[in-house]
Order: C-alpha cells, then sequence, then structure tokens
C-alpha cells in the first residue's frame, strides 16, 4: 500500500500558508507518495461568515508546491470538471506536469457544492454533471495525446486545438476520479476512462460501499493496466471534533485501513487535524502505521 496526504485549500489553511510548504516538505522527507490539495472556489457547504470563504486557487497552489520539492507527486481532490473550461484545465494541467516533471495526479469529479457553481459557473442536475464530466474527460485526454483535435460534443467543443507541449507523463497524467460512495455513473466514468478511484470517507464510502464499488469498476475495466484504488481519510488527536466524518485516530488506524485494503483499497491519502498539530500526526502516521504495510 501507498500513502498520501492531502490539505483543504479553504481556512483556517488559506490564512497561514506555511502549513502548505511546511506540509509537503515533511511528507516528502517522511517517504509519502503524493500530496493533494482539495480544489474549490469557496468553502464547500456554506460557511458562517465570508472570511470562512477564503481558498486558495488550487492549481496555482500545486504550481507553488511543485517548486519547493523534487520528488513527491502533487494532486487535485478532486477538480470538478463542470465547473472550469475543460480545455483550458487541460492546458494548466499540461504544463505543470512539465514544470513539475511528471508528478501530477489528475484528480477529477463532477462537483456537488451548489453555491459555488451558481457563484463561479452553472449549476446543473447530477445527470448533466456526470455527462460533462465524462465528455470533459474525454476532451482532455485528447488535447494530451493528439498532435491536433477537433472536438464536437454535446457540451463542449473545440476547432483545430493544439496542446504543446504534451505532459511529461505517457500516455498522459494518470486520471483518478473522486465520486460520493453510491454514485454509479462515476463508478463506470472510473472503469472506462480513468486510472483510478478516489472517493472519501466523508462522501460516504464505508467498507461496504468500497467493496461494492471496487467490484463494479473491476467488472467494467477495459485494460489490464494499473489501476489505483484509493481512499480520503480524516485522522484527528483524540477528542478532536471536527465537521468531516473522521476515519479515526492515529491509533485506531491501522485496524481501520486494514479494514479498506482487505476490500480493495491499495492506497491510503490522510488528512490529520486538528490543524495546528498537522505535521505532528503526519511524523505519528509515518512511524506508526506506514511501517505495517
Amino acid at each position: 500500500m501507498k500513502f498520501g496526504a492531502f490539505m483543504p485549500n479553504w481556512e483556517p489553511f488559506s490564512y497561514n500558508l506555511k502549513w502548505y510548504s511546511e506540509g509537503i516538505s515533511t511528507a516528502e522527507s517522511l517517504g509519502f507518495d503524493s500530496f493533494f490539495v482539495t480544489d474549490h472556489f469557496m468553502r464547500p457547504g456554506g460557511a458562517l461568515s465570508f472570511k470562512a470563504h477564503s481558498t486558495i486557487e488550487a492549481w496555482t497552489l500545486l504550481s507553488y508546491l511543485a517548486a519547493k520539492t523534487s520528488t513527491i507527486k502533487i494532486g487535485s481532490c478532486v477538480a470538478p470538471i463542470p465547473l472550469r473550461s475543460p480545455a483550458q484545465l487541460a492546458k494548466i494541467v499540461s504544463t505543470l506536469d512539465v514544470l513539475s516533471n511528471g508528478r501530477i495526479i489528475f484528480g477529477a469529479g463532477a462537483g456537488w457544492d451548489q453555491g459555488e457553481f451558481e457563484a463561479y459557473g452553472s449549476w446543473d442536475s447530477p445527470g448533466i454533471r456526470v455527462e460533462k464530466t465524462r465528455e470533459g474527460l474525454e476532451l482532455i485526454t485528447q488535447l494530451w495525446t493528439k498532435e491536433q483535435i477537433d472536438f464536437n460534443g454535446k457540451f463542449y467543443t473545440a476547432k483545430k486545438a493544439v496542446l504543446e507541449p504534451k505532459p511529461i507523463q505517457k500516455p498522459h497524467p494518470p486520471i483518478w476520479v473522486g465520486s460520493y460512495g453510491i454514485a454509479r455513473r462515476m463508478f463506470r466514468i472510473a472503469a472506462e476512462t480513468a486510472q483510478g478511484w478516489f472517493p472519501g470517507v466523508s462522501m460516504g464510502a464505508t467498507e461496504e460501499v468500497y467493496a461494492s464499488g471496487h467490484q463494479m469498476i473491476l467488472d467494467r475495466l477495459k485494460s489490464n493496466g494499473k489501476f489505483t484504488f484509493a481512499l480520503l481519510g480524516y485522522l484527528k488527536t483524540p477528542g478532536t471534533t471536527t465537521a468531516l466524518p473522521p476515519l479515526g485516530t492515529i491509533d485506531e488506524a491501522t485496524e481501520k485501513i486494514e479494514a479498506y485494503r482487505k476490500v480493495g483499497c491499495d492506497y491510503f491519502v490522510a488528512m490529520f487535524f486538528p490543524p495546528e498539530k498537522y505535521v505532528e500526526l503526519m511524523h505519528r502516521f509515518a512511524k506508526e502505521v506506514m511501517p505495517s504495510f
């Protein structure tokens, strides 16, 4: 099993920028495989004040973190495809893959926060957002792999589009589809277009749901290539309360992660609470949990 770490791109992290550089530097030195940041323009789920909506733009932040590291993979957790122009996002991700010397993991999803979409884009039904995600990923991968494309989709078009330089990673950066635990249509997109599945505990990916999704993806996979079954989990200090349902404490982590490993997970990405204890808990996790796997 491989391990990654992640940080939200919203407050209080957005007001304590050193936490990002300290977090990724520590992760790299401790042998974590990756470091992810969330991709939101506003605090998801609403906020009690304007300042609580403070966010650092994810891809700008990832560029900053790429320049401070040399080996650790970096990625989005996850980029909502219907919220941006997929063609422009393809250019952004490709550029960052070049600048980081091939270290990008492209976490992508359909988006879920209605307030954020209404503020920065347009809100559609779940079915339309899933369709846009599938079509957007097709456009992105064509731009990454073909010299020039003409694309005429239901939602997106491109005429004589050229994306150069191409990403360092071939055929392109790995795409990990993030989804709610029971979004069966997203399972299909993961199996048919991506190289990984990236649900979160807070999104309903219980062990039972994870096992079901794992099997559905295996049943639909078109290639025999490497496919990553990841999981996003929240670890906290004893007595800490969070707005997100946590996976447990560091002391409980080995047993809980092992339960997910048994139902197909081979890559665990951890968030640590409270934020001011992030690096301390990361050290404990690397020392007490990672060697067991």
